[in-house]
């Protein structure tokens, strides 16, 4: 049984840092990636290098020029669409069942008064840390290891974060899933994360208009 394992093909490992590099804008639009290099930082042959980097550009982040080389595209809209067509389908279904499943309401209030502090005090890193941990906690509380799982690999796959001056309703929203969630209310809990969740796309794709202009 254990032989029949497969393991993650190199050129997919690849693809996968790749790519949390440039939606996390470690590699920011305009980065020119050189095989060599990228494949001696992450300890591999260029072969799965080259192979990953063609992958991205069918996913439209990487650009291939004529001369070869490969330039970091900013993220399509259609990209982040569908990142979060996906997240909301999941994470409603999250956030209903832990209003049936939830046991210990204190964990959740916690994370969500340290993240009202982090907000009101534009730290971004303490904003990112604490909104993770809010959506991980509704995760934990669903009670289905294969649902967090999948969450997790969308969020660890694609850090797409929000425009920092959109950062004030993050709260907001989060006080209404909360609400929703504390009343035990799946319906009014699946509403609140798709309204969440939809808005944070839009501000995103905002951004993504205004930098192109």
């Amino acid at each position: 049984m254990v032989n029949q394992i497969r393991i993650m093909p190199v050129r997919e490992r690849v693809a996968s840092e790749l790519r949390k590099a440039i939606l996390t804008e470690a590699f920011p639009p305009g980065t020119e990636l050189t095989q060599s290099k990228i494949a001696e930082m992450l300890g591999v042959s260029r072969m799965p290098v080259r192979e990953a980097i063609q992958m991205l550009s069918s996913e439209g982040l990487i650009e291939m020029r004529p001369n070869r080389s490969a330039i970091v595209q900013q993220v399509p809209d259609a990209f982040i669409r569908d990142h979060f067509d996906l997240r909301i389908l999941l994470e409603c279904e999250a956030a209903a069942r832990a209003c049936v499943n939830i046991t210990d309401f204190n964990p959740l209030l916690e994370v969500h008064a340290h993240h009202k502090e982090s907000v009101e005090s534009g730290q971004m890193e303490d904003i990112q840390n604490t909104n993770q941990s809010f959506h991980m906690l509704l995760w934990d509380a669903a009670g289905n290891s294969r649902l967090k799982n999948l969450l997790m690999q969308l969020w660890n796959g694609v850090a797409i974060s929000r425009p920092s001056d959109s950062i004030l309703h993050l709260h907001d929203e989060h006080d209404q899933i909360v609400e929703a969630v504390m009343n035990q209310d799946p319906e009014s809990a699946r509403d609140a994360m798709k309204k969440h969740l939809e808005r944070s796309m839009q501000d995103i794709l905002n951004r993504q208009i205004y930098q192109k202009k």
